[in-house]
C-alpha cells in the first residue's frame, strides 16, 4: 500500500465540481514531493508570458490548475504557493532552476 497520496485543488474552481483531483500514490516521500513540484512547476509554465513574478503568482493563486498537497505520513513539507513563488522569482531573475522532472 502506498505511504503518500497528492490531491491537487484547482483555483479556478474552488468549491465546484472538479475543483479537485487525485493526481497519484507513491511508495516514498521523494516521489511525492517531485510529483508535486512537477505538478506546480507545469501549471506555473501554463500560464503563459507574464511581466514579473508578482503577475506570475497573482494568476496562479487565481487561476492555478494545480495546488498539490501531499497526504501521508510522516508529513512531507511542502507547500505549494511557497514553492510556486520560489519558481515564479527564478523564471523573472534569469536564474531559473532546473524544473522538477514530470511523473
Amino acid at each position: 500500500m502506498a505511504r503518500y497520496s497528492i490531491v491537487s485543488y484547482n483555483n479556478a474552481r474552488s468549491g465546484q465540481e472538479g475543483g479537485r483531483g487525485d493526481r497519484g500514490e507513491f511508495d516514498s516521500a521523494e516521489a511525492a514531493l517531485e510529483r508535486a513540484k512537477a505538478l506546480v512547476d507545469c501549471a506555473l509554465e501554463q500560464l503563459g508570458a507574464t511581466s514579473s513574478a508578482d503577475e506570475r503568482m497573482a494568476l496562479y493563486t487565481r487561476r492555478g490548475s494545480e495546488v498539490p498537497m501531499i497526504y501521508g505520513e510522516p508529513r512531507v513539507a511542502f507547500h505549494a504557493y511557497q514553492y510556486a513563488r520560489e519558481r515564479a522569482n527564478a523564471m523573472h531573475s534569469g536564474a531559473l532552476l532546473p524544473l522538477a522532472s514530470p511523473g
